[in-house]
């Protein structure tokens, strides 16, 4: 982060993300949920990755109910089931229940999972905000639909506004973001762009020999500790 400057960051709300997403939130001044758009199938909104079978990654999320590219996100609803929560359960108990922060980690998790809300945005926000203030980050969590109208217009310009909305002319995007934006188009539109990478140095003792990265943050909880996630928060960079 440079001294001086204020941040606004958004991006659609995403289901026990990795660290990288988590790092997004901890820069930004003011972090929004982009649930006023569409939602995206076989994305990371309703899944992530855990550490599975053979030490590989192995798909971990909740069931999505009529889930369809034609419908905002905020018009989603997910699959409650109590049956489903508690297989979700196990599953981490049985990959994960000889890892240090087992027992610290599922006193967050099971309650998220096990919670009974029908709709999917708001699951989704009060799960981040729960992991966030696990992870003791401060930074201000809220909708875009609370605060803004539904936008029919492409992402940059949807980002243009948001950032005039809301005052900000400094916008952070994950590195993923360089395969579909430029500094220069967005200078043209009086902002700065920057994109976070995680550093290549996160890194931590998993039960293999060979370090899986971009887990979901349920594996980063299981195997460190909150002092330590909270320091990978500030191992980032912009480029």
């Amino acid at each position: 982060m440079i001294e001086g400057k204020r941040y606004i960051a958004f991006t659609q709300p995403y289901f026990f993300p990795y660290i990288g997403y988590w790092q997004l939130i901890h820069a930004a001044d003011f972090f929004l949920i982009g649930d006023n758009v569409h939602y995206i199938k076989h994305h990371w909104i309703n899944r992530n990755r855990i550490l599975g079978e053979g030490d590989q990654p192995q798909y971990f999320g909740i069931e999505v109910s009529h889930a369809s590219c034609n419908r905002l996100i905020c018009e989603t609803n997910r699959v409650v089931s109590r049956k489903q929560a508690e297989y979700l359960c196990r599953v981490l108990k049985f990959y994960y229940s000889k890892a240090p922060y087992y027992n610290e980690a599922m006193e967050v998790i099971k309650p998220i999972l096990m919670d009974e809300e029908p709709d999917l945005t708001r699951y989704l926000l009060r799960h981040m905000r729960t992991v966030a203030e696990y992870l003791g980050i401060t930074t201000e969590i809220r909708l875009l639909s609370e605060v803004t109208a539904r936008w029919d217009c492409k992402a940059p310009e949807l980002i243009r506004r948001t950032c005039e909305h809301f005052g900000y002319t400094n916008f952070i995007n994950s590195i993923n973001g360089t395969k579909y934006y430029t500094k220069d188009a967005f200078r043209e539109m009086g902002i700065n762009l920057y994109f976070l990478r995680r550093n290549d140095d996160i890194r931590y003792k998993q039960r293999c020999d060979e370090f899986v990265p971009d887990l979901s943050i349920i594996d980063t909880m299981m195997y460190c500790s909150r002092d330590e996630i909270h320091d990978m928060l500030d191992r980032y960079h912009f480029v």
